[in-house]
C-alpha cells in the first residue's frame, strides 16, 4: 500500500524542484520529506528522483513521471468525486462545458439556459460554438461535456443519446414564385440561384451528392459558412437555400417560408446530442442532459 503521505510529498517536491523548500511549505523537517521520498521510491522500486551535485533542481525519472502522472490522475478523480458530491446537495455547483451549432445559439440554447438557471442557479456553463465535426471531435476528446449536432460523422468514443430526424425543406421568400407549393422537388429549384454552404460544412457532401443524382448544376448565388446567412439571404429574396427549419421555427412567417423538399434524392437530416462515450457524466452534467430531451420534445420538428 502506497502511501498518501508519500505521495503527497513527492508531489510538493516535483512541483517546488528541491527537498528543502518543499518542506518549509509544508511546515515540517526536510529529513522527514526525505524519508517519505524513500519509502515511495522502496515501494515502487525504482528510484523517482535525480539527485546529482550541483543541481539547482531535481529531476524526474521515467519511473517518477510515470508516478506522478498517477498522481494528478487522482487528484482530477477525487475533484470529479467532490463535483459530484456537491451536485448531490441540490446542485448548487457544478459547471457544464457545451458545444452547439450556430443555428441554435440565437433562439434556442439562451431560452434552455434560462429555464435551467431557474431550477439551479449555482451552476456555470462554457458553450463552444462551431460545426458539427468539430464538436463530435472535441467531445471525442472530453474538451465538451456533450454537444448538439446536426448530421455528425461517427466517431470512437462518442455516444449519442438522442437522435431526431428534421425534413429538409427550401427557404425562401414570402413572395417567390415557389412560395405557394405544398412540397417541391429538386427539379423545382434549377432554375433559381441557391445560397450553398461551403467545404467547411460537413452537409455540404450531401448537398453536392443529392444535386449530382438529380444531374443539376446549382446556381450558386451565394457560398458561405454561415447556415445563418443563408437563411438571411433566402428570406431577403435573393436567393433559395435549402436547409431544415431551425428547431422551433414556425414553417412560415413574416417575409419567409420553408417548403418541404419530397425528393427520394434528399437525405433527411438528423440532430443530436452527443456525449463521451467512455465515463459517465457527472450529477449536474446528467440532470442537464435530462433537461435537454424534455426541451427537445417540445419543440416541433417539420
Amino acid at each position: 500500500m502506497i502511501s498518501t503521505l508519500s505521495l503527497h510529498y513527492f508531489a510538493k517536491v516535483v512541483e517546488v524542484g528541491s527537498i528543502r523548500t518543499a518542506a518549509e511549505r509544508l511546515h515540517v523537517a526536510a529529513s522527514a520529506v526525505g524519508r517519505q521520498i524513500v519509502i515511495l521510491e522502496e515501494e515502487v522500486g525504482a528510484p523517482l528522483l535525480e539527485r546529482g551535485r550541483g543541481r539547482a533542481k531535481l529531476r524526474l525519472t521515467s519511473a517518477g513521471e510515470i508516478v506522478l502522472r498517477y498522481i494528478r490522475r487522482t487528484e482530477s478523480e477525487l475533484n470529479q468525486v467532490r463535483t459530484e458530491i456537491e451536485a448531490l446537495k441540490g446542485l448548487r455547483k457544478g459547471h457544464i462545458r457545451l458545444g452547439v451549432p450556430e443555428t441554435l445559439v440565437v433562439s434556442v440554447l439562451p431560452n434552455i439556459l434560462v429555464a435551467f438557471n431557474q431550477r439551479y442557479p449555482g451552476l456555470t456553463y462554457e458553450v463552444q460554438v462551431h460545426g458539427s465535426p468539430r464538436l463530435v471531435d472535441m467531445v471525442g476528446r472530453e474538451e465538451l461535456d456533450l454537444a448538439i449536432t446536426f448530421n455528425p460523422p461517427p466517431m470512437l468514443n462518442v455516444k449519442h443519446l438522442f437522435e431526431r430526424q428534421l425534413t429538409t425543406s427550401v427557404l425562401m421568400a414570402g413572395d417567390h414564385p415557389l412560395a405557394g407549393r405544398a412540397s417541391l422537388k429538386l427539379s423545382d429549384c434549377a432554375d433559381y440561384g441557391l445560397a450553398m454552404p461551403d467545404e467547411s460544412i460537413s452537409a455540404k457532401r450531401d448537398y453536392d451528392e443529392m444535386l449530382a443524382k438529380a444531374r443539376i448544376r446549382p446556381r450558386q448565388f451565394l457560398v458561405t459558412n454561415s447556415y445563418e446567412l443563408m437563411r438571411s439571404v433566402a428570406k431577403k429574396g435573393l436567393a433559395i437555400t435549402i436547409v431544415n427549419a431551425q428547431l422551433g421555427e414556425a414553417p412560415a412567417g413574416p417575409g419567409y417560408r420553408y417548403v418541404p423538399l419530397k425528393d427520394p434524392r434528399v437525405k433527411p437530416q438528423r440532430v443530436t446530442l452527443c456525449v463521451f462515450g467512455a465515463r459517465s457524466p457527472s450529477t449536474a452534467v446528467a440532470v442537464f442532459i435530462e433537461q435537454l430531451r424534455l426541451e427537445f420534445e417540445k419543440l416541433e420538428f417539420l
